[in-house]
């Protein structure tokens, strides 16, 4: 009696899920699409739960609830893109892996699932994300230049102006890997950051992630670096396919690796010199939008890795 009355509730959780997530998701794609990444959360939770099936059939169903509601093509892209992060997520999370293999892993899995979006979608509806993406800017750009003509600028600095606008279109059209990897990385790290909280917050003995002024990097990551700069190198020797955007996109990427722990340094320093958490949090926003600071911090989060100003000792 009591295992049926286990199986009615694990039952009742799991439409419980569909039910909430599908109701989250017809919100958020007509009011606050930005929030549309936090949709694999509830399975990844009924998945630790109650076992990884539970997981992905219940985010099958409430994914083709959702195309019966909206959109068939769009189900599709929904089980494409979190289908995959939510059943990697369960399972290392389930298996007490490392924190780095996990957002690793995650992050991967969910540039490969974007990547087959687009070329779903390239095929199924004749349309190109990127050449979307590159009309829209276009129009951005149109857009500004038609403000500046109503300012009282002369003919070469409209020009001048025109052509630095037109550089940031082309420089993002050309680094969107790099941008999509970005993309994967904050959304992999949110979905496993609010599933673990809220296990723990529910008795399960899920390993903690480390708090964000004690992130460090491998200390193999200098070789890693230093193993695709040569490789782009090469291929730039060679005159292969694409080295100079190859090489963009690894600068990006390895910019953005050590901003990232250089802001957790300055946070570690903030907090050693008992910052309140709301001041720390200022700063490190003005830190992440002033421009000018990107490359200290960068330079910051390098020499953390060689001297390890924290102390944290060293990871592989």
């Amino acid at each position: 009696m009591r295992k049926d009355e286990g199986k009615r509730n694990v039952f009742l959780e799991t439409i419980l899920a569909i039910a909430i997530s599908v109701v989250y998701m017809l919100v958020v794609i007509y009011y606050i699409p930005e929030l549309m990444f936090l949709y694999p959360v509830y399975f990844i939770i009924l998945g630790i739960r109650h076992g990884i099936n539970y997981n992905v059939t219940g985010l099958l169903i409430s994914a083709l609830i959702i195309g019966m509601v909206v959109d068939m093509v769009f189900a599709i892209s929904i089980i494409i893109a979190f289908a995959p992060l939510s059943i990697v997520l369960n399972y290392t999370i389930e298996r007490r892996r490392k924190s780095l293999e996990i957002i690793s892993s995650s992050t991967l899995l969910l540039f490969i699932s974007f990547l087959i979006i687009m070329i779903v979608m390239k095929g199924v509806t004749g349309i190109s994300l990127i050449n979307q993406l590159e009309e829209r800017l276009a129009q951005l750009l149109d857009g500004q230049m038609n403000a500046l003509k109503n300012m009282d600028l002369s003919s070469y600095e409209m020009l001048k102006i025109g052509d630095g606008l037109e550089g940031i279109v082309q420089y993002t059209i050309l680094i969107m890997p790099s941008i999509m990897i970005i993309f994967s990385l904050a959304i992999a790290y949110i979905n496993y950051l609010i599933s673990v909280l809220i296990l723990r917050r529910w008795g399960y003995g899920i390993v903690s992630i480390p708090r964000f002024s004690r992130l460090q990097l491998p200390s193999n990551i200098l070789l890693g670096t230093g193993i695709m700069f040569i490789g782009a190198f090469i291929l730039k020797g060679l005159k292969l396919f694409y080295y100079e955007t190859i090489l963009l996109n690894i600068t990006v990427l390895i910019f953005f690796i050590f901003f990232i722990q250089g802001l957790s340094v300055v946070d570690y320093k903030l907090i050693a010199m008992k910052f309140p958490i709301f001041l720390r949090g200022i700063i490190i926003i003005l830190l992440m939008v002033l421009l000018p600071f990107g490359w200290i911090i960068s330079i910051i989060g390098l020499l953390d890795v060689i001297i390890d100003f924290r102390k944290l000792g060293r990871t592989t």
